[in-house]
């Protein structure tokens, strides 16, 4: 029993490798994800890593479930709460603000050549869109502009990631110039918020 308790890895140790993970994508991108580097972000040997995780395989498709569920799934769901869908509009520019960019950029390298990571990415970047659509649709009522806009507003997000230089305050001054144009088509008036997220 006791040998079995020494076996089995906390939550809590399997987290600081997968938050690692991110870090490690965020500033050396994905062909710095290496065990050695994972490692020493957080401190530890090898041997460590090997009895939270058994092995490399079963740590990266942890870390790119991690990503999905936590830095992503997470904060669309804070949105859900936000009962109005105008000021949910606005909630998700703070959403989309506070997103892990620099690690989403390098898992957007990784899913290029890794199909079970592109299915992930793909999927998470469609619950996204879907989710900003249903919130226009809610406003407007129409489904055909609602894609449109929500479409338009992944455009702005995609491109911020696979940009080479990469401004928050000019992601922010885009994707409210295109919220606001967007409420002034449709006769709409964007309300405050300051319920937003905290953003870098």
């Amino acid at each position: 029993m006791d040998e079995d308790r020494k076996r089995t890895p906390t939550r809590g140790a399997q987290l600081r490798y997968l938050e690692a993970g991110l870090r490690v994508l965020a500033n050396h991108g994905h062909a710095g994800l290496k065990l050695a580097t994972v490692c020493e972000a957080v401190g530890a040997t090898t041997g460590s890593f090997y009895h939270a995780f058994p092995k490399w395989g079963d740590y990266t498709s942890a870390l790119i479930r991690y990503w999905r569920e936590e830095k992503s799934d997470r904060f669309i769901s804070s949105a859900r709460d936000v009962t109005d869908p105008v000021q949910r509009l606005r909630f998700l520019i703070d959403v989309a603000l506070a997103l892990p960019h620099e690690s989403e950029a390098a898992i957007r390298v990784w899913a290029s050549h890794d199909p079970a990571v592109r299915a992930i990415q793909i999927d998470a970047d469609e619950e996204r869109r879907r989710f900003i659509s249903d919130a226009y649709f809610d406003a407007i009522g129409d489904r055909e502009r609602a894609d449109r806009y929500a479409t338009v507003a992944m455009y702005l997000l995609v491109g911020y990631e696979n940009a080479t230089h990469r401004s928050r305050s000019a992601l922010r001054w885009a994707l409210e110039t295109y919220f606001q144009q967007a409420l002034a088509e449709e006769d709409l008036v964007a309300p405050t918020h300051d319920d937003a997220p905290v953003t870098r």
